[in-house]
C-alpha cells in the first residue's frame, strides 16, 4: 500500500507545487495541472515586487483551490522585524479561518507564532531556512514542521543520504530561477538599493554588469574578468530539471517545485503543462522514462536564462557552468494576450462551451497584434493549437487593422477555447513565413 502525504500525493505520485503571484496566476495554474499553488498575501511574503494577494483573494483562491480538489499554500516566509510580529497573529488566525493548506515559513519566530495563532494549518519550511542534514530535518519535525523544502545547494547523492531518514515531507525546487546566495539569503540588494532580499524586495543586482575602478583613477573602469559582455558577481542559469524527474522519485519526494511567483503567465502556463506531462509519463511507466522533443520546446519559448542543472549532479559542471556568460534572457516567444469569456455569457457558459464549431474568440491582447499574426493556444493536455489572425474587430464590431497591450478583440475560429487560455506568439515574426501560411 503505497504512503500518502497531507496533499494526498504519494511517492509514488510526488505533487507538482506551482507558483501563483497573483489570484488569474492560481487560476491559471490549476487550470494547466498544478495539484497545488503557493502564493502570497501583501504583507509578510519574500516577494515583495509581485502583485500578491489581498486577503480577499487569498480567501477567493483557497475556495478554487478547494472546488477543484487542489491545495493553496500561503508564504509567510518573510524574516519578521519586531514591528512584524505584533502585527502578525491576526493574520495567521484569518489564514486558518479561510482554509489555508499550509503556510510556508523560515522564520522561526513566525513558526513559534503561526502553532499559537493557526495550530490547524500544516507548516511548509522554506528553502530559506537552508536545511541541509537530517539532523536539521528531526529539529524541524521536532518543531511542528511536516515539510521541509531542501537548500539547492545539495547534491543528489546529499539528497539520497536525508531522503531515508527524514521523517517529514521533502520538497525539491525543479525548475526557475536561482539565487547567487546561500539558498536565497542576500544582503547585496540592502546594501546597494536599500531593498531587502530577506524581505521580499530584491532588485537582483548580482545580475547586473560590473567593472573594477581605482579610488586614485576615478572614470577609468576596468572589467574584473576579461570579457566583452563585462564581469558578473554572479549571473545565474535557471535551473531546469526536466531530465532528472525520474531519480527524484526514486527518493520519494514529496513535491516538485516550480519557481516563479513574479513570472507572467506564459511561463507559468508552459511550466506547469511541460511538468504535468512529465511526471504523468513517469508514474504511468517509470522504467522508461524519456523527455519529450515538445516539452523542452515548450521550456524553451519562455523568457530564461541558459538552462542547468545546477549542483544537483557532478556531471552538471562538465554540461557548461552554472553560471552564464551574458545576462540577456532566451527569448523566442512572448505572450499574445489570454483567452476571456464573451462578455455576454457567464463564466459557467463559456467553460461548457467547447463547441469545434466555429464561433466567436475573445482574447485581452498582452502583445501587439495585427493582421497576419500566428497565434498558438496553449492546451492543458500539452498540445498547442495555431490561429493564423486574419480579420479580428473590437467588442463593438469595428473592424481593426492593429490590437494594442490591454484592450480586448474578438474574432471568427473552430478552434476550441476556453476562459483564462494562454495565448502566445513568436516575439519577432518573420513577414514571409506569414504570407506563405496564408
Amino acid at each position: 500500500m503505497e504512503h500518502r502525504d497531507s496533499t494526498g500525493a504519494s511517492q509514488n505520485r510526488p505533487e507538482l507545487l506551482a507558483p501563483g503571484g497573483s489570484l488569474e496566476k492560481c487560476r491559471i495554474a490549476f487550470l494547466y495541472g498544478a495539484d497545488a499553488v503557493y502564493a502570497g498575501g501583501r504583507e509578510f511574503s519574500l516577494r515583495g515586487h509581485a502583485r500578491n494577494l489581498t486577503d480577499e483573494e487569498l480567501a477567493a483562491a483557497c475556495f478554487l483551490a478547494h472546488s477543484m480538489k487542489k491545495k493553496l499554500y500561503v508564504t509567510v516566509n518573510t524574516f519578521a522585524r519586531e514591528s512584524d510580529i505584533r502585527r502578525l497573529p491576526g493574520y495567521l488566525e484569518y489564514l486558518q479561518d479561510i482554509g489555508a493548506d499550509a503556510l510556508i515559513i523560515s522564520d522561526p519566530g513566525v513558526l513559534l507564532l503561526a502553532r499559537k495563532h493557526a495550530p490547524r494549518i500544516p507548516i511548509h519550511l522554506s528553502t530559506q531556512a537552508n536545511t541541509m542534514n537530517s539532523s536539521a530535518l528531526s529539529f524541524w519535525k521536532s518543531q511542528g514542521v511536516r515539510r521541509v523544502n531542501l537548500a539547492r545547494e545539495l547534491t543528489f547523492s546529499e539528497l539520497q543520504a536525508v531522503s531515508g531518514q527524514s521523517g517529514v515531507e521533502l520538497e525539491v525546487f525543479i525548475h526557475g530561477a536561482m539565487c547567487i546566495s546561500y539558498s536565497g539569503r542576500c544582503l547585496l540588494s540592502a546594501f546597494l538599493n536599500e531593498r531587502s532580499a530577506n524581505r521580499g524586495l530584491c532588485t537582483q543586482p548580482c545580475r547586473w554588469s560590473y567593472r573594477l575602478v581605482e579610488e586614485k583613477r576615478p572614470g577609468q573602469y576596468f572589467p574584473v574578468i576579461e570579457d566583452d559582455n563585462g564581469s558578473y558577481i554572479f549571473n545565474s542559469r535557471d535551473l531546469c530539471l526536466l531530465d532528472s524527474l525520474d531519480r527524484l522519485m526514486e527518493l520519494g519526494i514529496h513535491s516538485f517545485k516550480i519557481e516563479g511567483r513574479m513570472k507572467g503567465v506564459l511561463y507559468l502556463a508552459s511550466t506547469v503543462r511541460t511538468y504535468r506531462q512529465a511526471v504523468d509519463a513517469l508514474i504511468e511507466n517509470p522504467l522508461d522514462y524519456k523527455v519529450k522533443k515538445h516539452w523542452m520546446e515548450d521550456l524553451d519559448r519562455v523568457s530564461h536564462r541558459p538552462y542547468t542543472r545546477g549542483l544537483l549532479f557532478a556531471d552538471s559542471r562538465q554540461e557548461g557552468s552554472p553560471v552564464a556568460s551574458e545576462t540577456t534572457y532566451c527569448q523566442t516567444h512572448t505572450l499574445a494576450g489570454i483567452v476571456r469569456p464573451s462578455p455576454h455569457n457567464s463564466w459557467a457558459r463559456s467553460l461548457s462551451g467547447l463547441s469545434p464549431k466555429r464561433h466567436m474568440v475573445y482574447v485581452e491582447v498582452r502583445s501587439r497584434l495585427t493582421p497576419g499574426t500566428l497565434l498558438d493556444f496553449l492546451n492543458p493536455d500539452g498540445t498547442t493549437v495555431s490561429h493564423l489572425l486574419d480579420d479580428f474587430e473590437d467588442l463593438q464590431g469595428n473592424a481593426l487593422n492593429v490590437a494594442h497591450p490591454n484592450t480586448w478583440i474578438r474574432f471568427p475560429a473552430s478552434l476550441p477555447v476556453f476562459p483564462c487560455q494562454v495565448v502566445r506568439m513568436k516575439r519577432v515574426a518573420d513577414a514571409k513565413e506569414r504570407r506563405d501560411l496564408k
